[in-house]
């Protein structure tokens, strides 16, 4: 409320930054929060990753509007070197072989569009104090994201309508993955800390250092009853850096220093029942971590594509053949372990995917942003890199923007906030009246098929759903995923699977017959186990036991210990014995005869 008084009042406001709080609010206080039931996983499959980019489209629309109104385009100082990110993903995509249509269109959409969203930020043109209250909008995001955590803890039924709903009391939070949650509550409490060694602080509204106080103590215990050690490591090194680099601010202000310390800890011991785990995690680090095998085998595929990589989207079949080689020569064993669609490491992604020619982005962005904060000052350099760690840190041993897009965005404006120094403003008056026209419109034409898109991509998720809670026996609920392109994938998968065993159960083979032609084609981009055996029971029914056999063998050395395929194989056996005795019976009957 004392937010919003403060901006009505302030005749800095002008128009282009009333259009940004509106945005920037929706962005980080309403999307991140929308939620339907889904089945999980990544991507679209998430429903608030849609409302995101919704939202995201629609601010870089109106920044459009006011570069053509303005006719001027503001660029961070490093804004080319920042640029190579999407630019070499866009090269190496072309040139690599391997490239899974999908992935790869929605790997560049979300690169590219990211980058587009980050230079969109810096034409509302914003001044310090502007730039103060958007934090404190991202203040609130992460007092919202902690009270789902706690809902989720305590297992408040009444509040599941609008918070997932966990099978364990976990604070999984809006992103439904536990170390997301805490990588975004090390964030909230980091931006805590920031807050109060800014010059405002000394002159804060009692409610404002209530909300401090509060998210300090929500986001504290999250993260302890989280035990995750990618929350607990990030905070920790984030905190660290901030006391470095703004020691002398907080000894000037030491009172509401000690009462935000003071609260911080008190929120991790009511939820130090969380660190038990955290322990053994940390434990289990060095030489028993199931990581340690993946960064093996993914450092082999690098090395055996290292200029170009071997194409986005293909990490998931490669590594799955490597993971298949390695455990048959005993080298590694990842057991009952799912497919891997990501190496848990971000920088290891690329070079799979993209080669040494895609990771130039990614150092260049880095290496600049780390310029750049040596350049800005030492006590601002500490605090902006303190709140760039626990995000950058959780993408060197997770998938965070994949699972959540939150992150994504929320690592953006972080860099909007560090590459404010320095940038500059360019005039595109030399540019035709019809390009400068182009700009807005394009941008808006875009964002209102992209909202669109998305809509229908969430009707498509919920009819999945609902196909699922119906039995898998009524497709009539797959008629709004198979016409979305993100879901045509799976919804032919369950189309077809459905029809196949109707066939199975009718002693028609035409339909097992399509599925194993459409598998066939499917593991070679996506070798799902789930693909892997129900392509063998086409096979089987279809009477072509040698390729049965064949991809059974290929899932069983890829899913080791899966009792489902061994019960699968079994069955196999077992016919296959059954067939050979009925046989010889025949055989032994037409010579008697």
């Amino acid at each position: 409320m004392t937010l919003r008084l403060e901006l009505e009042k302030d005749p800095s406001l002008k128009k282009p930054q009333k259009v940004f709080f509106v945005l920037f609010g929706l962005m980080f206080l309403i999307a991140p929060f929308y939620y339907q039931p889904n089945l999980g996983g990544e991507g679209l499959n998430i429903p608030h990753n849609s409302s995101l980019w919704i939202v995201a489209c629609w601010i870089i629309s109106a920044a459009s509007y006011i570069v053509f109104k303005t006719q001027r385009l503001i660029l961070p100082k490093y804004w080319f070197a920042l640029a190579l990110l999407p630019l070499g993903a866009i090269v190496t995509s072309y040139i690599a072989d391997n490239n899974n249509p999908a992935e790869w269109l929605v790997r560049l959409l979300v690169i590219s569009g990211g980058y587009v969203f980050f230079i969109a930020l810096f034409q509302f043109n914003l001044n310090s104090k502007q730039l103060e209250r958007s934090l404190y909008i991202l203040l609130s995001m992460g007092l919202i994201a902690a009270f789902y955590g706690i809902v989720q803890v305590f297992d408040i039924p009444l509040l599941f309508n609008i918070v997932p709903k966990t099978d364990k009391t976990v604070a999984i939070g809006i992103f439904q993955q536990v170390n997301i949650q805490a990588a975004i509550m090390a964030t909230t409490l980091t931006l805590v800390f920031y807050l109060i060694s800014r010059p405002a602080c000394r002159s804060l509204h009692p409610i404002i250092i209530i909300a401090l106080h509060l998210a300090a103590l929500a986001s504290s215990y999250n993260i302890a009853i989280s035990g995750s050690r990618v929350g607990l490591l990030g905070i920790t090194i984030a905190l660290t850096l901030l006391v470095i680099g703004r020691w002398k601010i907080f000894a000037a202000s030491k009172t509401i220093f000690i009462s935000i310390l003071i609260t911080s800890l008190i929120g991790g011991f009511l939820g130090s029942q969380g660190l038990g785990s955290t322990t053994k995690k940390f434990d289990r680090i060095m030489g028993q971590d199931i990581r340690w095998s993946i960064y093996e085998m993914s450092w082999e595929l690098y090395t055996e594509a290292p200029i170009f990589g071997h194409g986005l989207g293909s990490f998931q079949k490669v590594f799955q053949d490597k993971r298949a080689d390695h455990q048959e020569k005993g080298l590694h064993n990842l057991g009952k372990a799912p497919k891997f669609g990501h190496p848990h490491n971000e920088f290891i992604f690329w070079l799979i995917e993209g080669g040494s020619f895609a990771i130039v982005g990614i150092i260049a962005a880095s290496l600049y942003t780390f310029k750049q904060l040596i350049l800005i000052g030492w006590q601002r350099g500490f605090g902006y890199a303190a709140l760039l760690v626990p995000i950058t840190l959780h993408t060197q041993v997770e998938l965070p923007f994949y699972i959540s897009n939150t992150p994504w965005f929320l690592l953006l404006t972080l860099l909007f906030l560090v590459h404010q120094f320095g940038k500059k403003s360019y005039s595109i008056k030399r540019s035709s009246l019809l390009v400068r026209r182009t700009i807005p419109i394009g941008a808006t034409a875009i964002a209102l098929f992209t909202t669109n898109s998305l809509v229908q991509a969430q009707v498509g998720n919920a009819g999945i759903l609902n196909y699922f809670r119906a039995g898998q026996n009524n497709p009539i609920y797959l008629q709004s995923s198979i016409r979305s392109p993100y879901f045509e994938d799976y919804t032919s998968f369950l189309i077809l699977r459905n029809n196949m065993f109707m066939g199975i159960s009718q002693n028609d083979p035409k339909h097992a017959i399509i599925y194993a032609n459409w598998a066939e084609e499917q593991i070679k981009v996506n070798p799902a186990l789930i693909y892997y055996r129900n392509l063998a029971i086409a096979y089987d029914f279809t009477n072509r036991n040698n390729e049965r056999d064949k991809i059974m063998k290929i899932a069983m050395s890829t899913y080791l210990n899966n009792l489902d395929l061994q019960q699968l194989n079994q069955q196999f056996m077992q016919k296959d014995l059954e067939d050979e005795n009925s046989s010889g019976a025949i055989k032994q009957l037409d010579t008697s005869d």
